[in-house]
């Protein structure tokens, strides 16, 4: 397991970001970065599930509900703060300037 987590969490993504190609096609970036994630979880979870000496590890509802919950509880709270806040600088002189800079 731990070799699977040493070429999956680094190796492998390492290797694929070298290649510019990789970097330029937004699909297969975006599929590295779920493999990234999804390795980052296994990571996690081989980190803090307890070790069971005699058969397999158990996986109980709680091993799902928890991370969704939590990632619920930080996106409310992102959301809520981001109402709070302009999503664009306010009073600033260069605004209209950078605005244009795209549309020529």
């Amino acid at each position: 397991m731990a070799l699977a987590l040493v070429f999956g969490h680094f190796a492998l993504p390492f290797a694929l970001l070298l290649s510019r190609d990789v970097k330029r096609n937004y699909k297969l970036l975006s599929g590295v970065a779920m493999f990234i994630l999804l390795m980052r979880f296994v990571d996690i979870y081989w980190q803090v599930a307890p070790d069971f000496p005699k058969g397999a590890p158990h996986f109980t509802w709680m091993d799902i509900t928890a991370p969704i919950g939590l990632a619920g509880i930080w996106l409310a709270y992102f959301l809520y703060q981001l109402e709070k806040r302009p999503l664009m600088p306010l009073h600033d002189p260069h605004l209209e300037e950078a605005l244009e800079h795209g549309r020529e």
